[in-house]
């Protein structure tokens, strides 16, 4: 008698998929690159990066709370716009993103498979979560305060 291989079943980690589309739903999420590598770092890719989630279709599809791009991830606090799914939206920022940084001469992969998200509750204050994410260069060791980093923002500034 052979034995087959048994295939792991993943773990679903989405919450129900119509949650994403509501706009009066704050999600905090966090990508990280592929193997944690520490792509923005460098400035020339940080800046753009940086720059586009601010004026870019990720500032239109959504509403943008926070965001803090680290050297290795990043965060964001946003709520999806006009019924448009947050999965389908950072899907197509990560294609683009990815797709950007190539032409600049990097290889491989940029970005982790997935990503993490926590739909806020209720009681979860949206500005307290935008200042907790935009001191994670502080808590990191990157700056003394938070005002010091380039590519942190909240709407409350």
């Amino acid at each position: 008698m052979i034995n087959k291989p048994t295939r792991k079943n993943r773990k679903i980690i989405r919450l129900p998929h119509e949650l994403y589309q509501q706009s009066d739903q704050p999600f905090s999420i966090t990508i990280c690159t592929a193997d944690k590598i520490q792509i923005f770092q460098n400035e020339k890719l940080a800046k753009p990066i940086f720059n586009n989630i601010l004026s870019g279709p990720l500032s239109s599809e959504t509403e943008l709370f926070a965001v803090c791009l680290m050297p290795d991830h990043i965060h964001f606090l946003l709520s999806p716009k006009n019924n448009l799914s947050i999965i389908k939206i950072i899907n197509r920022w990560k294609i683009f993103t990815t797709n950007f940084i190539q032409r600049q001469g990097f290889e491989g992969p940029i970005w982790q498979r997935s990503f993490y998200d926590h739909a806020l509750r209720k009681e979860e204050d949206i500005k307290t979560t935008s200042e907790y994410i935009i001191r994670n260069p502080v808590r990191r060791g990157l700056v003394d305060k938070w005002e010091e980093y380039p590519y942190s923002w909240h709407r409350w500034l």
